[in-house]
């Protein structure tokens, strides 16, 4: 199979929308900006960014057997439980705990588990997708808007999407509903197989480049946009 430049591309829009959200943050440190700061706008951005990379990544997973998606997943955990260690011993006030990769990770893992089970179905599809809508505020203790006991959040089952009071992360994507999203995009990729999508393997661009190096740029991008940031703050304006 010739490689699917339009998965690239899209991988790399959404790329590029991550650094670009990034930037605001860590722009907004130092000058606040009152549009970055709705509530509104920068949760529809920060969405945006997460669903797109959680469906990506499911609709990949239909070019893996069950045995390179558990090691895909098993490879991004291991790099995931690093961020954690990373911002823990160096940048605690922003403590990632069970952040995007680790999201992902143990997403791979699961599906590599029942892919070989799961048929194209659009009603399952429909499920899935509401299922996350609903579940979306369990770690804010509430579904939908109703509240829920807060009884089992005690047990502090972050992974799960069952966080305790004193559990704090600024990064955290839970099982709950993030692997709804995930199994949603692996649907949609034997969908895309079935519409014959992969044969439309659309035009290399700047984007597909990007597309290519997405987990690269994640790791590093941060810490760079950050360091020029402080500079510019520090020394020029």
């Amino acid at each position: 199979m010739k490689r699917n430049y339009i998965l690239d591309n899209y991988r790399g829009i959404t790329i590029i929308s991550m650094v670009l959200f990034h930037l605001c943050y860590d722009i907004n440190l130092y000058y606040k900006f009152d549009w970055y700061n709705n509530f509104y706008i920068n949760k529809i951005w920060q969405l945006s960014i997460a669903i797109s990379f959680f469906i990506i990544s499911g609709i990949s997973s239909n070019f893996l057997n069950w045995k390179k998606n558990l090691k895909r997943g098993v490879f991004i955990s291991i790099l995931g439980i690093i961020i954690s260690l990373v911002t823990y011993f160096f940048v605690p006030d922003q403590l990632i705990i069970f952040g995007v990769l680790n999201g992902l990770g143990l997403s791979m893992i699961l599906i590599s588990l029942i892919q070989r089970f799961i048929k194209i179905n659009n009603k399952l599809l429909i499920l899935f997708i509401i299922l996350f809508v609903i579940t979306y505020n369990l770690p804010n203790q509430k579904i939908l808007t109703k509240p829920i006991n807060p009884f089992i959040y005690e047990k502090n089952l972050f992974v799960l999407g069952l966080p305790s009071a004193k559990f704090q992360s600024t990064d955290y994507f839970p099982i709950i509903p993030w692997f709804f999203i995930y199994i949603s995009g692996f649907i949609i990729g034997k969908i895309l197989i079935r519409k014959d999508f992969y044969n439309y393997y659309g035009k290399k661009t700047w984007l597909t480049i990007i597309g290519q190096n997405s987990l690269k740029i994640y790791l590093s991008h941060q810490i760079i946009i950050y360091f020029l940031v402080y500079l510019l703050f520090k020394f020029i304006l």
